[in-house]
Protein backbone atom coordinates (compact mmCIF):
# COMPACT_ATOMS: atom_id res chain seq x y z
CA UNK A 1 0.00 0.00 0.00
CA UNK A 2 1.72 3.57 -0.88
CA UNK A 3 2.32 5.98 1.80
CA UNK A 4 -0.01 9.32 1.84
CA UNK A 5 1.80 11.75 0.41
CA UNK A 6 0.72 14.65 3.18
CA UNK A 7 1.26 13.86 7.18
CA UNK A 8 -1.49 12.24 8.57
CA UNK A 9 -2.91 14.47 11.49
CA UNK A 10 -5.36 13.86 14.73
CA UNK A 11 -6.95 16.53 16.12
CA UNK A 12 -7.71 17.86 19.61
CA UNK A 13 -6.58 15.25 21.75
CA UNK A 14 -7.53 16.10 25.40
CA UNK A 15 -4.37 16.18 27.10
CA UNK A 16 -5.46 17.13 31.03
CA UNK A 17 -8.83 17.74 32.74
CA UNK A 18 -10.48 21.15 30.35
CA UNK A 19 -12.40 23.52 32.33
CA UNK A 20 -14.03 26.94 30.85
CA UNK A 21 -10.09 28.51 31.37
CA UNK A 22 -7.97 26.45 30.89
CA UNK A 23 -6.90 25.12 27.73
CA UNK A 24 -5.73 21.12 27.44
CA UNK A 25 -5.92 19.90 23.66
CA UNK A 26 -3.14 18.76 21.24
CA UNK A 27 -2.68 17.82 17.88
CA UNK A 28 -0.48 15.35 16.21
CA UNK A 29 1.11 15.48 12.86
CA UNK A 30 2.62 11.98 11.71
CA UNK A 31 4.93 11.86 8.65
CA UNK A 32 4.45 10.29 5.45
CA UNK A 33 7.08 8.19 5.22
CA UNK A 34 7.94 4.92 7.31
CA UNK A 35 10.87 6.14 9.14
CA UNK A 36 11.59 3.40 11.55
CA UNK A 37 12.02 4.54 15.67
CA UNK A 38 10.58 7.92 14.96
CA UNK A 39 11.32 10.78 17.36
CA UNK A 40 8.33 13.32 18.75
CA UNK A 41 8.99 16.63 18.09
CA UNK A 42 6.77 18.73 20.38
CA UNK A 43 6.30 22.85 19.68
CA UNK A 44 5.69 25.10 22.24
CA UNK A 45 3.85 28.47 20.64
CA UNK A 46 4.32 32.06 21.80
CA UNK A 47 1.73 35.07 22.48
CA UNK A 48 3.38 36.53 25.33
CA UNK A 49 1.79 34.00 27.68
CA UNK A 50 -1.73 35.59 26.78
CA UNK A 51 -2.69 34.76 22.75
CA UNK A 52 -1.91 32.05 20.76
CA UNK A 53 -3.39 28.65 19.53
CA UNK A 54 -2.01 25.25 18.79
CA UNK A 55 -4.25 26.07 15.19
CA UNK A 56 -2.23 28.87 13.92
CA UNK A 57 0.71 26.28 12.90
CA UNK A 58 -0.41 23.67 11.09
CA UNK A 59 1.63 24.41 8.21
CA UNK A 60 4.83 24.57 10.73
CA UNK A 61 3.76 21.26 11.66
CA UNK A 62 3.56 19.47 8.42
CA UNK A 63 6.39 20.97 7.33
CA UNK A 64 8.31 19.98 10.26
CA UNK A 65 7.05 16.25 9.82
CA UNK A 66 7.70 15.99 6.73
CA UNK A 67 11.30 17.35 6.52
CA UNK A 68 12.44 15.60 9.70
CA UNK A 69 10.43 12.52 9.07
CA UNK A 70 9.39 12.37 12.88
CA UNK A 71 5.95 12.64 14.52
CA UNK A 72 5.02 16.52 15.92
CA UNK A 73 2.56 17.80 18.39
CA UNK A 74 1.50 21.14 19.01
CA UNK A 75 -0.59 21.90 21.93
CA UNK A 76 -2.20 24.59 23.52
CA UNK A 77 -1.79 25.81 26.76
CA UNK A 78 -3.87 27.89 29.77
CA UNK A 79 -3.50 31.61 28.29
CA UNK A 80 -3.33 34.35 31.40
CA UNK A 81 -6.63 36.39 30.21
CA UNK A 82 -7.14 39.48 31.99
CA UNK A 83 -10.72 38.95 33.45
CA UNK A 84 -11.88 42.99 32.82
CA UNK A 85 -10.85 44.50 29.40
CA UNK A 86 -7.78 46.46 29.43
CA UNK A 87 -6.82 45.71 33.23
CA UNK A 88 -3.92 43.47 33.09
CA UNK A 89 -4.12 43.10 37.31
CA UNK A 90 -7.21 41.22 36.36
CA UNK A 91 -5.97 38.20 35.42
CA UNK A 92 -6.27 35.36 38.02
CA UNK A 93 -3.55 33.92 39.97
CA UNK A 94 -4.45 30.63 39.07
CA UNK A 95 -3.97 31.57 34.74
CA UNK A 96 -0.25 32.65 35.48
CA UNK A 97 3.16 31.39 35.68
CA UNK A 98 3.76 28.84 36.50
CA UNK A 99 0.48 27.75 35.05
CA UNK A 100 1.77 28.00 31.37
CA UNK A 101 4.62 25.56 31.98
CA UNK A 102 3.24 23.12 34.12
CA UNK A 103 0.49 22.81 31.36
CA UNK A 104 2.98 21.62 29.05
CA UNK A 105 4.68 19.22 31.59
CA UNK A 106 1.43 17.66 31.86
CA UNK A 107 1.39 17.33 28.11
CA UNK A 108 4.48 16.11 27.98
CA UNK A 109 3.55 13.36 30.20
CA UNK A 110 0.69 12.28 28.59
CA UNK A 111 2.14 11.92 25.35
CA UNK A 112 5.04 9.90 27.21
CA UNK A 113 2.19 7.68 28.70
CA UNK A 114 0.19 7.48 25.57
CA UNK A 115 2.65 7.06 22.87
CA UNK A 116 1.11 3.06 22.20
CA UNK A 117 -2.46 4.53 22.07
CA UNK A 118 -3.76 3.59 18.59
CA UNK A 119 -4.37 7.33 17.31
CA UNK A 120 -1.29 8.78 18.62
CA UNK A 121 1.52 5.52 18.41
CA UNK A 122 4.10 5.59 15.96
CA UNK A 123 6.95 7.92 18.04
CA UNK A 124 9.35 6.67 20.73
CA UNK A 125 8.49 8.39 23.90
CA UNK A 126 12.16 8.16 25.41
CA UNK A 127 13.60 10.34 22.21
CA UNK A 128 11.39 13.85 22.48
CA UNK A 129 12.64 17.68 21.21
CA UNK A 130 10.91 20.34 22.54
CA UNK A 131 10.71 23.64 20.16
CA UNK A 132 9.58 26.67 22.17
CA UNK A 133 8.91 29.73 19.89
CA UNK A 134 9.01 33.39 22.09
CA UNK A 135 7.25 33.00 25.34
CA UNK A 136 7.39 29.17 24.28
CA UNK A 137 11.20 29.48 24.44
CA UNK A 138 10.64 30.24 28.19
CA UNK A 139 8.33 27.41 28.91
CA UNK A 140 10.85 24.97 27.33
CA UNK A 141 13.72 26.29 28.98
CA UNK A 142 12.16 25.81 32.26
CA UNK A 143 11.40 22.15 31.67
CA UNK A 144 14.63 21.23 30.41
CA UNK A 145 16.49 23.59 33.47
CA UNK A 146 14.05 22.85 36.42
CA UNK A 147 12.69 19.26 36.14
CA UNK A 148 12.65 19.34 39.99
CA UNK A 149 9.61 22.01 39.80
CA UNK A 150 7.36 21.54 36.68
CA UNK A 151 8.57 17.43 35.66
CA UNK A 152 8.59 15.52 38.70
CA UNK A 153 5.67 16.24 40.05
CA UNK A 154 3.69 15.06 36.67
CA UNK A 155 5.75 11.66 37.45
CA UNK A 156 4.59 11.47 40.62
CA UNK A 157 1.24 11.85 39.44
CA UNK A 158 1.59 9.48 36.76
CA UNK A 159 3.15 6.47 38.89
CA UNK A 160 6.40 7.27 36.81
CA UNK A 161 10.25 7.06 37.95
CA UNK A 162 12.09 10.30 38.98
CA UNK A 163 13.89 11.31 35.96
CA UNK A 164 11.78 9.63 33.35
CA UNK A 165 10.40 12.90 31.30
CA UNK A 166 13.32 14.89 31.81
CA UNK A 167 15.57 11.89 30.36
CA UNK A 168 12.92 11.70 27.61
CA UNK A 169 13.92 14.84 26.70
CA UNK A 170 17.00 14.69 24.00
CA UNK A 171 16.96 18.50 23.23
CA UNK A 172 15.57 21.74 23.01
CA UNK A 173 15.30 24.58 20.39
CA UNK A 174 14.74 27.91 21.81
CA UNK A 175 13.65 30.54 19.25
CA UNK A 176 13.84 33.86 19.65
CA UNK A 177 12.85 33.45 23.16
CA UNK A 178 12.72 34.81 26.60
CA UNK A 179 14.69 33.61 28.78
CA UNK A 180 14.77 37.16 31.44
CA UNK A 181 11.93 38.17 31.83
CA UNK A 182 12.83 40.87 34.05
CA UNK A 183 15.09 42.54 31.63
CA UNK A 184 12.76 41.96 28.99
CA UNK A 185 10.58 44.42 30.96
CA UNK A 186 13.52 46.75 31.32
CA UNK A 187 14.41 46.83 27.53
CA UNK A 188 10.85 47.29 26.57
CA UNK A 189 8.73 49.30 28.82
CA UNK A 190 5.59 49.13 26.86
CA UNK A 191 5.34 44.84 27.16
CA UNK A 192 4.29 46.42 31.30
CA UNK A 193 0.37 44.79 30.59
CA UNK A 194 1.49 41.17 29.32
CA UNK A 195 4.16 40.51 31.55
CA UNK A 196 1.80 42.05 34.53
CA UNK A 197 -0.93 39.44 33.20
CA UNK A 198 1.43 36.40 32.70
CA UNK A 199 3.02 36.97 36.05
CA UNK A 200 1.43 39.33 38.63
CA UNK A 201 3.33 42.44 39.57
CA UNK A 202 5.79 40.76 41.88
CA UNK A 203 9.54 41.45 40.76
CA UNK A 204 9.48 37.89 42.60
CA UNK A 205 7.70 36.11 39.74
CA UNK A 206 9.99 37.50 37.21
CA UNK A 207 13.03 36.03 38.51
CA UNK A 208 11.18 32.51 39.34
CA UNK A 209 9.93 32.71 35.75
CA UNK A 210 13.47 33.51 33.96
CA UNK A 211 14.99 30.21 33.06
CA UNK A 212 18.74 32.46 33.31
CA UNK A 213 17.86 32.61 36.94
CA UNK A 214 17.78 29.18 37.62
CA UNK A 215 19.71 27.32 39.60
CA UNK A 216 19.60 24.18 38.31
CA UNK A 217 19.26 20.77 40.49
CA UNK A 218 22.52 18.91 41.01
CA UNK A 219 20.39 15.84 41.39
CA UNK A 220 16.69 14.47 40.97
CA UNK A 221 14.89 13.53 44.07
CA UNK A 222 16.15 9.66 43.16
CA UNK A 223 20.01 11.02 43.28
CA UNK A 224 20.15 10.91 39.79
CA UNK A 225 22.81 13.32 38.53
CA UNK A 226 21.10 16.45 36.55
CA UNK A 227 22.11 16.44 32.91
CA UNK A 228 20.95 19.48 30.09
CA UNK A 229 19.68 18.31 26.76
CA UNK A 230 21.58 19.19 23.63
CA UNK A 231 20.47 22.69 23.44
CA UNK A 232 20.40 25.06 20.55
CA UNK A 233 19.31 29.18 20.74
CA UNK A 234 18.42 30.28 16.85
CA UNK A 235 17.41 34.28 16.58
CA UNK A 236 16.68 36.09 13.63
CA UNK A 237 18.41 39.58 13.22
CA UNK A 238 15.52 40.48 11.71
CA UNK A 239 13.19 40.24 14.87
CA UNK A 240 11.81 42.99 15.91
CA UNK A 241 9.97 42.28 19.28
CA UNK A 242 12.60 40.28 21.01
CA UNK A 243 16.32 41.84 21.94
CA UNK A 244 19.20 39.49 20.41
CA UNK A 245 20.90 39.88 23.92
CA UNK A 246 17.89 37.77 25.00
CA UNK A 247 19.51 35.02 22.93
CA UNK A 248 23.62 35.76 23.57
CA UNK A 249 23.04 35.77 27.50
CA UNK A 250 20.70 32.71 27.68
CA UNK A 251 23.77 31.39 25.61
CA UNK A 252 26.33 32.45 28.06
CA UNK A 253 24.34 31.21 31.06
CA UNK A 254 23.42 27.69 29.63
CA UNK A 255 27.38 26.70 29.15
CA UNK A 256 27.65 26.95 32.62
CA UNK A 257 25.16 24.56 33.38
CA UNK A 258 26.00 22.46 30.94
CA UNK A 259 29.58 20.43 31.30
CA UNK A 260 29.43 19.13 28.04
CA UNK A 261 29.63 22.54 26.46
CA UNK A 262 26.89 20.83 24.03
CA UNK A 263 25.05 24.17 23.99
CA UNK A 264 24.85 26.32 20.75
CA UNK A 265 23.92 29.56 19.59
CA UNK A 266 22.85 30.41 15.92
CA UNK A 267 21.81 33.94 14.68
CA UNK A 268 20.35 34.26 10.54
CA UNK A 269 18.23 36.35 8.49
CA UNK A 270 15.09 34.67 8.56
CA UNK A 271 12.78 37.51 8.92
CA UNK A 272 10.71 39.07 11.57
CA UNK A 273 9.56 37.70 15.09
CA UNK A 274 6.65 36.07 13.72
CA UNK A 275 7.26 35.17 9.70
CA UNK A 276 10.46 33.68 9.77
CA UNK A 277 8.43 30.14 11.28
CA UNK A 278 7.35 29.96 8.26
CA UNK A 279 10.38 30.33 6.19
CA UNK A 280 12.12 26.97 4.95
CA UNK A 281 15.15 28.00 6.70
CA UNK A 282 13.43 27.57 9.57
CA UNK A 283 12.25 24.03 9.26
CA UNK A 284 15.97 23.31 7.93
CA UNK A 285 17.63 24.56 11.08
CA UNK A 286 15.11 22.96 13.26
CA UNK A 287 15.86 19.81 10.92
CA UNK A 288 19.52 19.86 11.55
CA UNK A 289 19.47 20.22 15.43
CA UNK A 290 17.37 17.20 15.68
CA UNK A 291 19.33 14.86 13.04
CA UNK A 292 22.16 15.75 14.44
CA UNK A 293 21.06 15.14 17.84
CA UNK A 294 19.50 11.93 17.33
CA UNK A 295 22.57 10.20 15.29
CA UNK A 296 24.66 11.51 18.41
Amino acid sequence: MQASSAPRVINDIVYAPVSSWEKHHLDIYHPSSAKHNRSLIVFVHGGAWRTGDKSGFVDLAKNLAESTGDTVAVLSYTLSIAAVKDDPTSVPPRAQHPKHVQDVALALGYLYTHASDPDVSGYNPKHIYLVGHSAGGQITGLLGLRPDLYLEPVEAQLGLPHGTLHSAIRGIVGVEGIYNVDRLLKVWPSYRDFVVQGFGEHPDALIHGSPDQQEVPSVSANGVKFALPHYAIIQSNQDELVDAAQASDYYAYLQTVSPRKDVELEFGDWGTHDDMLQTAQFTKTITKYIQRWSNS
